[in-house]
């Protein structure tokens, strides 16, 4: 065993400085972090180039060895390197769980004999999603380098060679998911395919990208022509599995996916390996490339000699053809440039509304509702009658009743169902004839998700103010959830829109190709700070914490949002296990919990990976009307979340004199100094979470200061302050009809 700062390696077999024959040669053995820390992935560095291992085989023998709490350590390798005649060496290296790649020691082999002729390598095949997925990459970095060298970037991601492993006898299996190149969102990777063993049923069966976290797939159900290739096998009839893992954004591409099984007997197996490149949801939201018709024909022809030159065929077929053709009718029409903002084309100042209506996608308990509903306060304080339009019901519904709002919640399904733009503009007219805007001076739509209250604004003739809290394009924004072809008409509303305001500048650049010349313009969210303070005053921290049930010498750190993923919570637990893994005792003086819990498929998914991670002080806890107590009990805030316009949650911890770790996403940079009065991390990277908490928590005094600097800087998002500035916004834009 050799042991380096970064770890362990031992080889197995053969054993280092060997003669062996010359040819291909296979390498078994493990590797280790300190302590038992797994190792994500594995390569050899060899005299001609770079070659990957096959890491992840379940070693018990391992887990024993450095006293851990887990079934396995999944520290065994495999790797066939070519050896030539005479002295070779090899490096091994791993990569470890901060996405870096660390030298673990040397094989030393020398070749005897003649080598042998290598076996052909047949060339892999680029299937039409694949070429579709690539071929919009290079149309993204198109705009900004020349054809042929977007095309060689994108062809360099798909990995060569994709599948490392297939399941070994007695197994059967296949992956369909993950494909060479696939679309991710928020951190997560979907898993697709089949497993069966001839003649053991399989227990379990778990997948994992970085080895610190095996999460459970759904292992049953009939999977198409299996049963019917295996009739004599009662195991190939209920052999589906499919499943969500999580992407720590830390790591290198490509990615490594390894699929593990757990037999009757209680032994574990690794079935499949196999790798992909993923684009998350910030790459996608890059605009298509205009390149015209000639350079749109150049750029597919040049990634397809890229793919060859990478060892890749691109056959030809129609499914192939027609991802060409859709793909080009997704290029948008060259747009003319939006100047910044300009002032609403009425007076600078005007008498309040009449009557607003006010359109919401839901009533929910979160931040943009909570805007909306403040702003319909203070509208009402000064005399406006209000309506509000929601999608859904919730909670807020009591708020709205006590200042008189007439409430009607609408049927938007039509909407959802729409398939192409004429099916969408047709729900629109019956949802227009069944919501009359008669009396109304202005419609407010909140979020974009609200979008259709613009369009209902524009065919009654009536103005509207449009907020946008999402920092996202429509069509990342929908993606999965509406088909392309109605994207076009949600976008309109962008220009359908009297005055569009955005919480920050980070959030409207992502929507500047579709804004109008001169209809936009920048207007910070707020906080009341009075009420925050009344709230503390008479809710002292001590009684605060012992109503919550927390322990007075635990350090309370608070993830506080509703519980999606696009807030990130998954990368938060895995964070909060790997300070467990770093640092124990410390982690050990935490308690870790994420308010804002629901019965959501995702809520269910994360209660389960807190279950395989089995943190004794790692939980979620429901969504509460009352989040100020968290806050005024808290020891540390985090929001791990991948998008954020002008987060509520950080002004509120501002406020409350809570320090704060938070990724720097989109306007949270605005609100916040990394260093100065906070931690700012990149999204999705657990590591650099983990790290953060280790700082926050063992760094008391700066802390303090931190938490100084941003109170004093919050008091430039009071209520007081902003509210009058939105509803002289509102009045202003009612006044130029």
């Amino acid at each position: 065993m050799h042991e380096t700062p970064h770890g362990f390696f031992h080889l197995d077999e053969p054993a280092d400085g060997a003669v062996v024959p010359a040819g291909l040669v296979r390498l078994r053995g493990w590797v280790a972090g300190p302590g038992g820390m797994p190792f994500a992935d594995l390569r050899l560095r060899a005299p001609d180039g770079l070659r990957p291992a096959v890491l992840g085989f379940p070693r018990t023998d391992l887990a024993a060895h450095f006293g851990l709490s887990d079934a396995f350590l999944a520290g065994g390798f495999e790797a066939a390197v070519d050896l030539a005649a005479g002295p070779r060496e090899f490096r091994v290296e791993g990569l470890d769980l901060s996405g870096r790649w660390r030298e673990l020691g040397g094989v030393r082999l020398t070749g005897t004999g003649e080598i042998p002729a290598p076996a052909p390598v047949p060339p892999g095949v680029i299937p039409p999603p694949d070429f579709g997925r690539a071929l919009r990459g290079a149309l993204r970095l198109a705009g900004s380098q020349p054809v042929a060298a977007a095309a060689e970037t994108v062809a360099g991601w798909l990995p060569r060679p994709a599948s490392l492993r297939y399941p070994h006898l007695p197994f059967h299996g296949h992956l369909h998911e993950p494909v060479l190149l696939r679309d991710i969102l928020f951190g997560r990777l979907f898993v697709d395919g089949w497993l069966f063993h001839e003649t053991s049923a399989l227990q379990r069966v778990v997948a994992s990208l970085d080895l610190q976290i095996w999460q459970e797939l759904k292992l049953g159900g009939e999977a198409s022509c299996v049963a019917a290739k295996f009739p004599q096998l009662a195991t190939a009839k209920d052999c589906a599995l499919s499943g969500w893992i999580d992407v720590p954004a830390q790591l290198p591409m490509p990615l490594t996916v390894r699929v593990c099984a757990q037999l009757a007997d209680g032994s574990w197996h690794l079935c499949s390996v196999q790798r992909t490149h993923v684009c998350d949801q910030e790459q996608r939201k890059a605009p298509l490339a205009g390149v015209g018709l000639a350079g749109f024909a150049r750029l597919v022809l040049a990634l397809q000699r890229a793919g060859r030159a990478r060892g890749f065929d691109v056959p030809w077929s129609g499914a192939l053809g027609r991802e060409i053709r859709e793909i080009h009718r997704e290029i948008p029409a060259p747009r003319p440039a939006n100047p910044a903002s300009r002032t609403p084309a009425a007076a600078l100042s005007a008498p309040p509304p009449r009557h607003v209506t006010l359109v919401t996608h839901n009533l929910g308990r979160e931040g943009a509702p909570l805007f909306l509903l403040e702003l319909a306060r203070h509208l009402a304080t000064g005399g406006t009658k209000l309506r509000i339009v929601s999608a859904q019901d919730g909670p807020l519904t009591a708020g709205y009743a006590e200042i008189g709002a007439e409430l009607r919640v609408v049927d938007t399904s039509a909407l959802a169902a729409a398939r192409s733009a004429a099916e969408l503009d047709r729900a629109l007219g019956q949802l227009a004839a069944h919501l009359p805007l008669d009396g109304t001076d202005l419609v407010i739509a909140n979020t974009l998700a609200a979008w259709w209250g613009v369009h209902l604004a524009a065919r009654a003739g009536r103005p509207s103010l449009f907020y946008i809290h999402e920092s996202t394009t429509p069509a990342t924004f929908y993606h999965g959830h509406l088909p392309p072809a109605v994207l076009p008409v949600i976008e309109r509303a962008l220009r359908l829109a009297t005055w569009v305001s955005f919480l920050t500048e980070t959030t409207r650049i992502y929507y500047r190709p579709w804004l109008g010349p001169d209809n936009h313009g920048i207007n910070p969210g707020w906080i009341d700070l009075r009420a925050i303070d009344d709230y503390l005053a008479k809710h002292p921290r001590d009684r605060l914490r012992r109503d919550l049930g927390v322990d007075a010498a635990a350090r309370l750190v608070v993830n506080l949002g509703t519980v999606c993923d696009r807030k990130g919570q998954h990368i938060f637990a895995r964070a909060v296990d790997l300070f467990w893994r770093q640092a124990p005792a410390l982690a050990a003086t935490g308690r870790f919990v994420m308010v804002g819990g629901h019965d959501t498929l995702f809520d269910r998914d994360i209660r389960r990976l807190l279950g395989q991670m089995r943190r004794p002080n790692l939980e979620i806890v429901p969504a509460t009307a009352t989040p100020l107590a968290w806050y005024g009990a808290a020891d540390l805030f985090v929001c791990s979340s991948y998008e954020e316009s002008f987060p509520r949650v950080i002004m509120e911890a501002m406020a409350c004199c809570v320090p704060i770790l938070s990724t720097g996403v989109h306007g949270i940079g605005e609100m916040l100094e990394s260093g100065r009065d906070c931690w700012l991390v990149p999204p999705g990277d657990s590591h650099a979470i983990a790290e953060g908490l280790a700082r926050a928590l063992s760094s008391p005094g700066l802390a303090a200061e931190f938490t100084a600097r941003a109170r004093a800087g919050v008091v430039a998002f009071d209520s007081r302050t902003l509210l009058p500035r939105h509803a002289a916004l509102a009045a202003r834009i009612a006044a130029s009809a």
